[in-house]
């Protein structure tokens, strides 16, 4: 069915609902879901882990939720998920899924290539359960070490190597048949503040926009399929959306507190009309803190991200916030407080991207086919997550591991679980760790090769004392970064020095063989580390001598 004859079929109603895209609970169709989707007509669903018991089981929700759409009359669903890699994913493991290095690790794997192969083996899981939407790639440029939510969610701190590894991901992505969306627009790179819980503030002028922040979100405008080059008769298209951040910018909207999302100027007058975006322009969750602190609930946020030039609106849960939501577009079109040519261009720019994904020629089938947790899928995994282990440093000559000693790991939160892989010792402490924790760790760790695992450092000042008290003692230690490279940058003196760029079971096995001495560290950092280490460094052989016990 045609874009046109399905709009010309929408009731107000209905149009309301296909710029909205909710977020519900549980891994099963509840009867409270199915009432929301069939009541508020969305045009889409966010999947969360909440909701990915199983492969099956995810396939079979899928199918449940499409069947409610079709019997409403409704266009198929759009059906996303944050699936970045690393520390978002939202479909693990554990769950029978497959879980892949962050974005950040793709880039010190050195090869961009990689970027397309895990985009192609994500797709394929995704398709299997009936996803048609990807949350990814982030397109931010990380090149502020203190940002607490990017971090290793970036390609690295370099605006090209971020464009070139972005738009591999988010073409390869689309090739196999789901959609990409890059985010988080004009970039949330070089931020202090968590936009999920305060309001974010990016303070440069246009001309550093346009070199940096801008540069990655041109580059997936126009977006060249796997293989071919500019020129060579390929036909390119744009990545099928762009979320906004909720953000301020005030070189870009200098009205003060009004984010990104909810800005005219940058969502309609930079990003569509200056930039000639075309595809979709998604806000990212209206339920984030930046903008109740900025004084906009949830309704009223989405009408007015929706009037700024945003095409669909996503929720977490809370099905009675999305009635309300629903509600309020309505009754504001009904007021003419939002023009209904407004709300018309976003439902037709929706249906316009479902019907170039292949939706309207019915849903995309869903299945549990055994795509997910192939083990061909987990080899890929390890093996770009093993080339991106980056050895900073190993003065102590602690590397690899030697003797029948099993060493002793200090776990935080972000780290659990490493000990297990390592087959060593593992003595957890909080995130934090206290005075008590520390001096036990101390103790234990007389006489023993000591590997920490931090993560987020430079906003733990007990990680910190933590390493010190241990270097103080004169114990062997080797620091693991887990999360973000940047830790080395909290305590300088430490001799022996790796980055993993994320927690997860590839990246912990990858670890583990690198300590061992099974492999050899391959990574090469994607960020500066300001007045220490600079961009691209790591050690590819290990230091001569016996190592520790």
């Amino acid at each position: 069915m045609s874009v046109d004859t399905l709009f010309a079929r929408m009731s107000p109603a209905q149009k309301a609902g296909q710029v909205m895209m909710i977020g519900f609970d549980g891994a099963h169709l509840s009867p409270e879901t199915r009432e929301a989707v069939a009541g508020l007509h969305p045009g889409g669903v966010v999947i969360f882990e909440r909701n990915a018991a199983s492969p099956r089981a995810l396939a079979e929700l899928i199918a449940g939720l499409q069947a409610v759409a079709r019997e409403n009359g409704d266009p198929p669903l759009l059906v996303a998920v944050d699936q970045e890699g690393g520390r978002v994913a939202r479909l693990k493991e554990a769950n029978g899924f497959t879980e892949f290095p962050s974005a950040m690790a793709v880039a010190a794997s050195g090869d961009v290539e990689n970027a397309r192969r895990i985009a192609r083996a994500m797709a394929a899981e995704l398709v299997a359960a009936g996803i048609n939407m990807d949350l990814a790639p982030d397109l931010d440029i990380n090149n502020n070490p203190a940002n607490p939510v990017i971090g290793i969610r970036s390609f690295g701190d370099d605006p090209k190597v971020v464009a070139a590894y972005g738009a591999a991901f988010a073409g390869a992505l689309q090739a196999a048949g789901v959609m990409a969306v890059g985010k988080h627009f004009p970039g949330h790179g070089d931020t202090a503040t968590d936009s999920h819980v305060g309001l974010p503030v990016v303070p440069h002028h246009r001309q550093r926009l346009e070199a940096v922040e801008l540069l990655p979100f041109r580059a997936v405008m126009s977006l060249l399929s796997p293989g071919e080059a500019p020129g060579a008769g390929g036909r390119a298209a744009p990545i099928a959306g762009i979320m906004s951040a909720h953000m301020a910018c005030p070189a870009l909207e200098p009205t003060p507190g009004l984010l990104a999302t909810l800005s005219r100027r940058v969502l309609t007058g930079l990003l569509r009309d200056e930039m000639g975006y075309h595809g979709l322009i998604l806000t990212d969750s209206l339920e984030m803190g930046a903008l109740a602190e900025g004084g906009y609930p949830v309704p009223l946020a989405a009408v007015t991200a929706l009037a700024a030039g945003a095409d669909l609106l996503t929720f977490n849960r809370g099905h009675e916030l999305h009635r309300q939501a629903h509600a309020m577009i309505l009754d504001w079109v009904g007021r003419d407080l939002l023009p209904r040519e407004r709300l018309d261009a976003a439902v037709r720019r929706v249906l316009a991207t479902k019907e170039r994904f292949g939706l309207l020629g019915g849903a995309q089938e869903t299945r549990d086919s055994g795509e997910a947790g192939r083990a061909e899928r987990m080899a890929l995994s390890r093996q770009i997550s093993a080339r991106a282990i980056t050895l900073l440093r190993d003065d102590a000559a602690l590397l690899p591991l030697r003797g029948n000693a099993r060493p002793l790991t200090l776990e935080t939160p972000a780290a659990e679980g490493l000990g297990k892989t390592l087959a060593a010792a593992a003595f957890p402490v909080a995130a934090d760790p206290t005075p008590a924790e520390i001096t036990a760790a101390v103790a234990m760790a007389v006489g023993r090769t000591v590997i920490v695992a931090t993560a987020d450092a430079n906003r733990s000042p007990g990680q910190v004392a933590l390493v010190r008290a241990l270097l103080a003692a004169n114990a062997a230690v080797i620091v693991v970064a887990v999360r973000g490279p940047y830790d080395l940058l909290a305590f300088e003196e430490v001799p022996t020095y790796l980055a993993t760029y994320g927690s997860n079971p590839p990246a912990f096995e990858a670890l583990a063989d690198v300590l061992n001495g099974v492999t050899r560290p391959q990574g090469r950092l994607p960020v500066d580390l300001p007045g220490l280490i600079s961009r691209r460094s790591g050690l590819d052989e290990l230091t001569p001598g016996e190592g520790a016990l």
